[in-house]
């Protein structure tokens, strides 16, 4: 009796997989439509110059920098 309970399970198991398979694999619309020409009217960015400041603060890092290196 025991073995036939478990071949019923076993097939409604089965059964039951094969249903969600055949149900999860509908038409699956997960990414936006892609715009024609994107890749070619992405405008990068015109740089900043820096600032007298901004130059001064990166030439106290170098200077740090440097100096610990030649310490070692």
């Amino acid at each position: 009796m025991m073995k036939r309970n478990i071949k019923y399970m076993v097939m409604a198991a089965f059964a039951a997989m094969l249903m969600m398979s055949a149900v999860s694999c509908d038409d699956a619309d997960e990414l936006p439509p892609m715009n024609d020409g994107y890749a070619t009217e992405f405008i990068l960015p015109d740089p900043e110059d820096l600032t007298a400041a901004d130059r001064e603060v990166i030439q106290e890092l170098q200077d740090e920098y440097n100096a610990d290196i030649s310490s070692n």
